[in-house]
């Protein structure tokens, strides 16, 4: 009988010894770069944070992007950020995606806290000694007709410019007869002539000046307007 026992106590002490070391073991996660998971209200599993490394950077706003270099820090969870921590803002107008009721609004548009445009402006430009608009031009009205369609609140208001060459009467008749025929080419492509007006202003509005090409090409211009 004495074997046995002394057999089973050296085991114990064995097993005593063996829990004792491993006590001291710090079991790491094989992953180090968890994701953080926010749950739902009835518990279940909700927003999943890609990139978030939990425990090893500050990030108060659970974005992804540590606080040291995060430039818009706050940002509601669940929000999409660019590199920098920002929210997305694609349509340019200074209001977040995210807060933005009108995220495709215009370029020039100047908006409301909403995001959405009460005022849009912008230049159509026609070629030296040819009577037409230009190819940029003309996808710049081809946005302003698309954006038109998809909000009928809006009017249009065109005025034609022209440069100093020639004589006075001729360059206002001739910015009136250039701001008609873009009226009319936004009325074939689906704008009603209800919601549009047009004049011209002849040589008598010039943003550059009339002794360079650059300049005389900035003064032979369309302007318009958008308007509620």
């Amino acid at each position: 009988m004495r074997p046995l026992f002394t057999m089973l106590s050296m085991l114990i002490l064995m097993a005593g010894c063996s829990s004792t070391q491993e006590a001291d073991i710090v079991i790491k996660p094989k992953d180090s770069t968890n994701l953080v998971t926010f749950e739902n209200a009835d518990g279940s599993e909700g927003l999943v944070i890609p990139g978030y490394q939990a425990g090893l950077i500050k990030d108060e706003d659970h974005d992804g992007i540590a606080d040291g270099t995060d430039r818009c820090l706050g940002t509601p969870i669940g929000v999409k950020v660019q590199a920098d921590g920002c929210a997305f803002d694609r349509d340019g107008d200074g209001v977040k995606d995210y807060e933005d009721a009108c995220p495709a609004s215009m370029a020039h548009a100047k908006v409301k806290a909403n995001g959405c445009a009460d005022f849009v402006s912008f230049n159509l430009y026609y070629a030296p000694r040819v009577n037409e608009i230009t190819p940029k031009s003309m996808r710049i009205l081809e946005k302003a007709v698309s954006f038109l369609k998809d909000h009928p609140e809006y009017k249009v208001k065109i005025i034609g410019h022209t440069d100093e060459i020639g004589d006075e009467a001729y360059n206002m008749k001739l910015s009136e007869e250039r701001a008609k025929d873009v009226l009319k080419i936004f009325n074939r492509k689906g704008i009603n002539f209800k919601r549009l007006s047009s004049e011209g202003r002849g040589e008598s509005e010039p943003v550059g000046s009339n002794n360079t090409d650059e300049g005389r090409q900035a003064n032979r211009r369309i302007e318009v307007e958008l308007y509620l």
